[in-house]
């Protein structure tokens, strides 16, 4: 077996020189504040739907099931297919209630 010879060390500095960079501050962004809407309970079987209200966007939903029986599904649960700002929830036989998460700027 051949011995390895070792390698120089490599000489760095110690230290590296410290560079000032002007920085813009950031803009102020508007306050943001989520507001939780809640729809009217649907008929059995029925639609909810929770609309954002003015001067405010959609960021999400869901719904609360009162199934009318073991084995009753929600059948729809997203954005409400006419109107951007809302979200709609059905079950198959039970009751369901859509929810709406809104942001608003202020």
């Amino acid at each position: 077996m051949r011995a390895r010879k070792a390698l120089p060390a490599l000489a760095l500095p110690l230290a590296l020189p410290l560079v000032s960079v002007p920085v813009a501050a950031p803009a102020a962004a508007a306050a943001e504040t989520t507001v939780v809407v809640t729809g009217a309970k649907s008929a059995p079987g029925g639609w909810s739907t929770a609309t954002c209200p003015a001067r405010s966007h959609l960021t999400g939903g869901g719904y609360t099931l009162a199934p009318a029986g073991p084995g009753d599904t929600v059948l729809a649960n997203a954005p409400a297919a006419a109107d951007p700002g809302s979200w709609s929830a059905r079950a198959e036989r039970g009751v369901v209630t859509a929810y709406a998460l809104c942001e608003t700027e202020d």
